[in-house]
This record gives structure tokens, C-alpha cells and sequence, in this order.
């Protein structure tokens, strides 16, 4: 069964008479600013013609320098979501344990069951805010000594995001024989956000980051895996030849000369994020004050609602597949379209 993700299903809006452009995606958390006009240029330029470079080296060059690691510790992937597969192939086998942090991103479980490993979860409660309870965390990851473990920050979907002090209580509770999976796909929209590559000191920290959600290159993919050089050995060679193609390569490269592009976004996100706690408290549904680009809100039967904002053109994450029901996932665009999902969200549950 193929993991459930955002994002537009067009045989759906078909069923519906709607077209991709008739509808504004609240479904996939990327940069509310779209695609940047500076990498759209890059990618127009891209040589069709050629193989691209299969060790992405121009690319991990340019991140190397902006991250202060050596080449050596940097795998670049087709997105975060083939990083995610490659290192359970790499490092899990048959009955090996991986345990994940959720309600969260479906692909880890996704990764873990096709190398038909032993999967265990500490899932965060509602009554908790949807925080996990670490201390208890702890006890929990040192009986069951999982190899790999996996740790969304800040957390898809409920947006939670953990200090650089709780991350490493997790990772002290994991010891040298597992490998803590820092996936920091959302970290340029959060609030506060700390730098986590100082991690890398430890040989058993991989951290996953994504340009697909930072740039908004969904249509092509981008990510990258930071971490020591033997694991980043190991991981490759599951990686096949031409992972990366030439226009995302270039995208790339002109996306980390755009920091201003990103920084443009944050603000976009602070202001239109105030708004929608704003609304929604008027509204009187529950929702986290989340750190990302994204929160859930407590709607009642989602899928329902999901699809009552789907025939007013608006689309949300319906977040029964994380094993919430009851929520929506929203993400944060800018202000305008942002009143358009208020004002779609009012009708539906006003019926």
C-alpha cells in the first residue's frame, strides 16, 4: 500500500470538474513563495542534453561550504523521501529494530517495512499536547536498542519542534550501536531554529535536510544527508547511478545562492501563521502553535471537512493516515489565500 502524502490528486479533482489551477494547495508544506524566479532561470538553463554529474559534486561543494563539512560527510538524493530509503536499506535487515517518534511523516514506517524491519513507535498523545514525554522516551529506546531511529524536527504534522538539549537526550539514550535520523525538512520556516549540524560530532547522527520544501522544487526533488563519512559510504552504494537529475542540480546550486528567497518566506509565514491562530480561535477549534510552516487544526470528522473545502477549491491534509481523525493539516501561504481557507473552512462547518 503506497504511503499517503499532500499534494494534488488530479484523477480527484477530475471527478470533481477541477483543474490543478482552479484550487490552492493548504496540502504540501513548501515555501509559500513558490519557486523563486532566480532558480527557475537556473533550471530553464539546464543542459538536457548531458548525463548530470552522478556525484552531484558542484552541489555538495556549495553545501559543504555553507554547512562547514567536509564533502566526504554529504549524499545528495531525489528528495528527502529517497534518502529515508537508502539508509533503511542500508543499515536494516529482516527483524533489525527502527523506532519512530510519531504521529509523523509516513515514509520512515514506509522504509522500515520494505526491508521487513521490526517496527516500534512512541507516539505523543492529544492530551499532551502531542509532545512526547522523554523521560519515558528514554526507557523505552534503551529496552528495545533500535538500530536506526527516526526524529521529524520540527514534527510532520503536528508541528512540534525540540531544543537542541532534548534532541540530545534522545540521542544519549540511543548509544553508539543505533543511529539517530534527524530529519530537518522543515527547520528554515521554524521560529526558533537552532543548528543541528553541530550534531555531526557524534558518528551515529544522520540529518536530512530538504531544498524540495525550502525552494518549492516538489516538481523535481532535492535533498541531502549530512553525516560521517562511513555512513555516507555506506548509503551511496544503494543509491542508483543519475539519482539526481541536471535540472535539479542546478536548481540547487541557484536556490543556496537565494538565501533571500527563504528569508522573504519566513516572514510570509510568521504573519499569515498569526492570522490563522487568530481565526481559528474566533472559531473555537483547537489547534497547535506550531513552531513549522504547517499545523493541525481539530475539525471533527476530516475527511469530511476535507472534502467540503475540496469542492470550494481548497485542499488540506486529511489527518486520519498519521492516525488523528479528527485534525487537518493546513499549511501556511500567504495571508490572501489564507482568508480564502478561513472563509471556505466557515461555510463548510457552519452547514
Amino acid at each position: 500500500m503506497k504511503t499517503v502524502h499532500g499534494g494534488l490528486d488530479v484523477a480527484e479533482l477530475g471527478e470533481l470538474g477541477l483543474r490543478p489551477e482552479q484550487v490552492i494547495d493548504f496540502s504540501s508544506n513548501i515555501n509559500p513563495l513558490g519557486t523563486s524566479e532566480r532558480v527557475r532561470q537556473a533550471a530553464a538553463h539546464a543542459d538536457l542534453s548531458a548525463y548530470p554529474d552522478r556525484d552531484c559534486l558542484a552541489l555538495r561543494e556549495a553545501l559543504s561550504e555553507r554547512l562547514g563539512v567536509g564533502i566526504d560527510h554529504l549524499l545528495v538524493g531525489n528528495g528527502s523521501t529517497e534518502l529515508i530509503h537508502l539508509l533503511a536499506r542500508a543499515l536494516l535487515r529482516e527483524g533489525t529494530t527502527v523506532l519512530i517518534l510519531g504521529p509523523t511523516f509516513g515514509e520512515y514506517e514506509a522504509a522500515g517495512r520494505l526491508v521487513s524491519a521490526d517496527l516500534q513507535r512512541i507516539t505523543a498523545r492529544e492530551s499532551d499536547g502531542f509532545s512526547w514525554r522523554l523521560e519515558s522516551a528514554e526507557r523505552v529506546i534503551k529496552q528495545v536498542r533500535p538500530k536506526l531511529v527516526f526524529l521529524c524536527n520540527p514534527n510532520n504534522p503536528t508541528g512540534l519542534y525540540l531544543n537542541g538539549e532534548q534532541v540530545e537526550q534522545i540521542h544519549a539514550a540511543i548509544g553508539p550501536e543505533g543511529v539517530l535520523v534527524l530529519d530537518d525538512a522543515y527547520v528554515s520556516f521554524s521560529d526558533e531554529p537552532w543548528d543541528s549540524i553541530r550534531l555531526l560530532q557524534a558518528d551515529n547522527v544522520a540529518i536530512l535536510r530538504s531544498m524540495t520544501k525550502d525552494h518549492a522544487l516538489a516538481g523535481i526533488r532535492l535533498g541531502y544527508l549530512a553525516a560521517n563519512p562511513t555512513l555516507i559510504v555506506d548509503v551511496s552504494r544503494f543509491q542508483p547511478a543519475w539519482s539526481v537529475n541536471s535540472i535539479a542540480l542546478a536548481a540547487g546550486l541557484a536556490a543556496l545562492e537565494d538565501q533571500a528567497h527563504i528569508d522573504a518566506a519566513r516572514v510570509v509565514v510568521q504573519t499569515s501563521k498569526a492570522y490563522l491562530y487568530e481565526q481559528l480561535s474566533d472559531m473555537g477549534l483547537g489547534f497547535t502553535r506550531s513552531a513549522a510552516n504547517f499545523l493541525i487544526v481539530k475539525v471533527g470528522d476530516a475527511r469530511e471537512v476535507r472534502g467540503g473545502l475540496l469542492r470550494r477549491g481548497v485542499v488540506v491534509r486529511d489527518c486520519s493516515s498519521f492516525g488523528m481523525p479528527e485534525h487537518i493539516r493546513v499549511a501556511v501561504r500567504r495571508r490572501e489565500e489564507c482568508e480564502q481557507l478561513i472563509g471556505a473552512l466557515r461555510q463548510v462547518l457552519e452547514r
